[in-house]
Formats: structure tokens, sequence, C-alpha cells
């Protein structure tokens, strides 16, 4: 009798053990996948994106995929293996031509067996060969295997992101490519290059890194805990995503001394350093080895202006500030064997600030004005301590945003005389130092 129950008992466990098997039970035909949607709620609907990616991946018996989800119905679609960057996609109305670039389609997804996704009852063809194929229609549900999944949403459409980890982790072998390793990254350019939105010829001081774009687009992001979806029902899953991003008043004072040199102050650039620029898939957290730096202009505010609100001469105060959308900043790095002052005294890396004010000089001797520009750096240290932009995960590998809006003060004003950068010295180890850089004297006064 044992022997029976341990024989059917055996018998049981292969058949289930079969049906679990990815060649046969994610198969379309196979009734053994389920009918999935997503629901999202924003906190600022007037901002949420257009369309919002979806990392479907099943964490045992590996399957993965991507949704691409209409956030004005929420209908959605999976878009498989073709690139998720929009200029690589099969295009939308093929009669337009594709914009695949030719083979860089990842076949046609209106069926086969990673889609799951109803086939249309007429299958669309490209107008030409080698112009890609149209994407499967939008429906309410799609159908995926049933299992064990994280879900993680993103904006798709992003032109400051950088796709490629992700679409790396859809084509590879998961055991391969575990999803700790993947993320989204922020597009950085060279202080030359011409996509580079920058406005200014800057000469760098600190080199570390390269340039993101001022004021990126909002970034969001959500995931779910690892949830059960079962076979013939459908599931319905929650996103509440949140910005990443996050917007930063950066304020600072400029104080003239035209003592013995006349001038005014007409444009003030800054860069700041130590965005982060690498964001974890499967947590959203941010990588804080990994940063860049941005470009930025200031509104400056002259104490006493003209009638334009332009400085003058006779003014002596500057209020500056900037208003930047990044993932954060960080501070500067404590290296081994490193003290205190030997951080507070680096200026290079990140938590670094750089400014260019320029400015028209009047020279007595000929009754005119000519330009000068002035270049100044400081290590924000204290400043980013006291500002409390992002909080650190217990291993002091990663951050997060501690809030949708910060603010870096810098108590530490700019003392400009027409001949150097200095500082107003209030005194205390507390109080970041400016410390000019570079001039382009074109005259002597």
């Amino acid at each position: 009798m044992n022997s029976k129950k341990l024989l059917y008992t055996l018998l049981l466990g292969a058949t289930l053990t079969s049906c679990a098997e990815v060649e046969i039970c994610e198969r379309d035909e196979h009734p053994h996948k389920g009918d999935v949607n997503f629901t999202y709620t924003w906190n600022k609907p007037e901002d949420k994106p257009k369309r919002m990616g979806v990392l479907c991946y099943r964490v045992v018996g590996q399957w993965k995929e991507i949704a691409e989800v209409n956030t004005d119905d929420l209908t959605l679609r999976l878009i498989g293996k073709t690139t998720i960057t929009p200029e690589n996609r099969p295009n939308e109305n093929p009669d337009e031509g594709d914009n695949t670039g030719g083979d860089n389609t990842g076949g046609d997804n209106t069926g086969g067996d990673n889609t799951g996704v109803t086939e249309p009852t007429e299958p669309t063809e490209p107008t030409e060969p080698g112009t890609g194929t149209t994407p499967p229609p939008f429906t309410p549900t799609i159908k995926i295997p049933r299992g064990y999944y994280k879900f993680a949403t993103f904006p798709l459409d992003n032109p400051a992101i950088d796709y490629s980890e992700l679409e790396q982790f859809i084509e590879k072998d998961a055991n391969k490519y575990p999803l700790q390793n993947v993320g989204l990254s922020y597009k950085v350019y060279d202080i030359k290059d011409p996509k580079l939105n920058k406005p200014l010829a800057w000469q760098d001081f600190n080199p570390y890194a390269k340039y993101i774009q001022p004021d990126v687009e909002l970034l969001y992001y959500d995931s779910t805990t690892v949830q059960k979806l079962y076979a013939d029902r459908q599931t319905t899953f929650e996103f509440k995503p949140k910005i990443l991003s996050q917007n930063i008043d950066i304020n600072f004072n400029i104080v003239k001394n035209t003592d013995e040199v006349q001038f005014k102050v007409t444009e003030v650039w800054a860069e700041i350093s130590g965005v982060p620029i690498y964001i974890k898939m499967n947590t959203g957290y941010l990588d804080i080895k990994k940063t860049s730096k941005m470009l930025f202009k200031t509104d400056i505010k002259p104490s006493n202006p003209d009638d334009n609100g332009n400085d003058t001469n006779e003014n002596k105060r500057i209020a500056c500030h900037g208003n930047i959308n990044v993932t954060g900043v960080v501070n500067v790095q404590r290296g081994y064997g490193e003290t205190l002052a030997d951080v507070r005294k680096k200026i290079y890396g990140p938590g670094i600030m750089q400014v260019v004010i320029y400015t028209e000089v009047y020279n007595p001797k000929t009754g005119q004005t000519f330009p000068q520009k002035w270049q100044g750096i400081i290590n924000l240290y204290n400043t980013l301590n006291q500002a409390k932009l992002m909080k650190t995960t217990s291993d002091n590998k990663y951050v997060y945003r501690n809030g949708e809006h910060g603010a870096i003060n810098i108590s530490a004003e700019i003392l400009l005389d027409g001949k150097t950068v200095g500082n107003i010295d209030k005194g205390g180890d507390a109080l970041d130092r400016w410390i000019q850089t570079d001039s382009d004297i074109n005259i002597d006064i």
C-alpha cells in the first residue's frame, strides 16, 4: 500500500513539474497564463508621462518582458525584445516608413512564444523589405505566464535616459544577467560635445566626470514586492510612481568692492558636481559612486539695480539664485586615511561648485568699459551636510532623495573687487570657502 502511494506521489510530482517548464507552459495556446493589467496613482497627474514601461520579471523560472502602458486609458501591450528606445521600435504607422534602422526590430511582436499578446485578425506587413513590423495593438490586459513576479515601472521615451542595460537584460539569459545588475542611466556628454546644451566656453577645473543636460525631464519610478500571478484569471497591480528627480534651489551672494575698480556683473553661470546618474532597476536607489555634473545659469538680483533691474557700478551686493532638476547632489567622499580637514580642502570630485562671473569693467584712462570674466570654485562639504538633500542606505553604497524639493544655501559670500575672487571671512571651520581658479584680465588697470 505504501509503495502504491509513493508511486502515485512521484507520478503526480512529475506531472506538475512538466507543467512548470518554460517550453511547455509559456506557449500561447497553453492554459497556464494569466491576464494582467496595471493601475497608476499620480501625485501630480498633470505631469505624468504619456507612456510608461513596466518590467515584468518572474523571479522563479526566470521570464522577463517589457510592457508599454498608455497612461491615459491604461491599455497596454508587450513590446518584447524590441529595442525600448522609441527611435528603434517598429513604426506605429508603416505607411510612413520605419524608424527601426533595418534589422534592429527584434522581430514581429504580434505573436510567438514570448509575447502572450492576442494576434490581430489580419497580420500587418511592412511596406517594403527591411522596414520592420507594426507593433501589437494596445489591449485592456496582456497574458503572461503564471508565477511569482516583481514589477517595476519607469518612463519610456525619456530622451535623457540610457536604456541599454535594460535592453541587454531583456535579451540575455537571466541567470547570466541578474536583475540586481540592471539600471537606468542619464546620458552624459563631454564638454566639447555639440549635443551638450552648454551656453559658454567653460574651463573645467573639476574634470572628474562628464555632463548631463540641464533640467532633465522628471523621472518617475515605482516597483512592487514579489507577488503571485495566477493562471486563468485577471490580476491588477497598482503603481504609485514617485519622482526620483529633485528640484533644488541654489543660493549664494556676491559682494562687490568697487573702491579701486568700478564694474558691473552682467551674468553668472555655475556648475554643480555630484549628481547621481545611475538608478538601480530593482530598488530605485541611486549609485553614490556614479555621478556627473550640470551647467546652469543663475538669476542675479542686485540690491541697488538700475531701472531695468541690472547691476550698476555703485551697487555693492548681488543675490544669485539657480534652480535645477536633478536626482540630487552628493558630497565629496572621504578617502582611506584622509582627515576631515583633507576632505574640506578638495576641489575635485562630487560636491564641488564652480562659477563664472561675467563683468563689464570701467577703464578710467579711456572712459570705456571692457568685458572680463572671473571663475571661482568651492567645496560644498559643510553646505551639503546642512542641506540634507539625500538619505543613504545602510550599506553606504546608494542614496535616495530626501523630499521632492531641496535647497543649497551657500553661506560663504564671494568677494569680488575687479582684481580677484575672494571671501567675506566670517571665521570658523564650518564655512566653505571660494577659491579663484581663473580670470581673463584684458587690460592693465
